[in-house]
């Protein structure tokens, strides 16, 4: 008997870690898809930006590093699923499954290894999202601060419209290699209340006397100030020095904890409690609220998708994935649509940010609780069934009338 119970329990060892294998080769490869298509679309627009603004471009390694772990909080729940989805429908479509159950291993056998893998992601989640996520964000910022929104690197590229201090607008037609010596320039400014727009023939770029800043003379131009008159204030010049100063380097940027999404969660409750907090209440729970229940739905995730993927039909398998990819975008919107309604001062931010998730947790449950007398049948799948055989039928049906008509 004791040898037998020692069989059972390698027996188990040996599943779980043939379950794990086989979840955790494409959830890594798809955790790496989806975060990298996260981050493109993103990184286009860094990009974009750093060029406008006469940045080197090369901050955008930086800026995309620090954007990482914000994203790696959506990319989890949907890498994850896509393993355990990969995984239990491989052993559904190659016999494995219905071996097993026949040999008298149960689907809580096989759920076992996923439900505790999605307990390890949950963790991961809070410490990534939970305090990760808040210095990368306050570090994205500072960097956006040093290198876009306060400081002009004295390079203007041609032909562009580059947005500097103080609301000022510069372009030139042509710039040399250095980015110093401007041809065509165009600028324009509001001051004192009036729309300044000045143009030259030429401009260049240069260090004032003291070298802590950036000056731009201008050569045979005119400046037209424009206070809503009928006619405007016009000046033409032979040099100009633009009384505009630009920083070589930003000031020091403000303390981390600006914005409730630079605190961690530990700094989050703690100013929901404090006498003053720092930011709106709401806003505060908001965001406590949203990161916990968007990790700890994690180990419930197994209990969505291993139903779905239990389907020895190959011509099912597309349905099921379709199904647990609307069902997964459906719970994060939700998610999403809750925190925001939390975040506005709609409601009670607890209860605005967890509804959804035990409405998730509940269908779940329901789910797969219902899917283990008959693997691979469930509501979703009948509901899908239906709607294939309508589809076959109309087709059927469309396809008599034509023949009829023909006829």
């Amino acid at each position: 008997m004791a040898e037998a119970r020692a069989g059972g329990r390698r027996w188990l060892r040996l599943l779980d870690r043939y379950v794990l294998a086989l979840t955790l080769r494409p959830m890594l490869m798809s955790l790496g898809v989806v975060l990298t298509a996260l981050l493109l679309e993103r990184v286009l627009r860094l990009v974009d930006m750093l060029a406008t603004a006469g940045a080197p471009i090369i901050l955008v390694v930086s800026l995309s590093t620090n954007l990482i772990p914000h994203y790696l909080g959506f990319a989890l729940p949907a890498g994850f699923a896509l393993g355990i989805f990969s995984a239990v429908s491989r052993m559904s479509l190659g016999a494995e499954l219905e071996a097993m159950l026949a040999s008298g291993v149960s689907i809580q056998s096989i759920l076992r290894p996923l439900v505790a893998l999605g307990c390890i992601l949950s963790l991961l989640s809070i410490v990534v999202v939970g305090y990760l996520a808040p210095y990368c964000r306050y570090a994205y910022r500072d960097i956006i601060n040093s290198s876009v929104a306060y400081a002009w690197r004295a390079h203007a590229p041609a032909a562009t419209f580059i947005s500097v201090k103080d609301g000022l607008t510069i372009t030139a037609d042509e710039v040399d290699k250095t980015g110093r010596q401007l041809t065509g320039v165009f600028i324009q400014n509001r001051d004192q209340g009036a729309d300044v727009v000045t143009s030259s023939v030429a401009g260049t770029l240069e260090l004032t006397p003291d070298k802590t800043q950036i000056q731009l003379k201008l050569h045979n131009g005119v400046v037209i100030r424009d206070y809503g008159a009928a006619r405007p204030s016009t000046l033409r010049f032979q040099e100009l020095v633009l009384d505009k100063k630009f920083d070589l380097q930003a000031p020091p940027f403000r303390p981390r904890g600006g914005n409730e999404r630079e605190l961690t969660l530990s700094e989050l409750w703690s100013e929901m409690n404090a006498p003053l907090p720092s930011s709106p209440l709401n806003e505060l729970q908001a965001e406590f609220h949203s990161r916990l229940a968007r990790s700890l739905s994690l180990p419930f995730l197994p209990l969505l998708i291993v139903p779905l993927s239990m389907t020895m039909r190959r011509n099912a398998r597309v349905g099921n994935a379709a199904a647990s990819a609307i069902l997964m975008v459906l719970f994060h919107n939700a998610l999403q649509i809750g925190q925001t309604f939390a975040h506005k001062g709609r409601g009670w931010p607890p209860l605005d940010c967890w509804a959804p998730f035990f409405i998730y947790v509940a269908f779940a449950l329901w789910l797969y609780r219902t899917s283990t007398d008959r693997p691979g049948d469930t509501v979703v799948s009948r509901a899908l069934d239906r709607v294939r055989r309508a589809a076959a039928d109309l087709t059927r049906r469309a396809g008599a009338r034509l023949q009829t008509a023909k006829s």
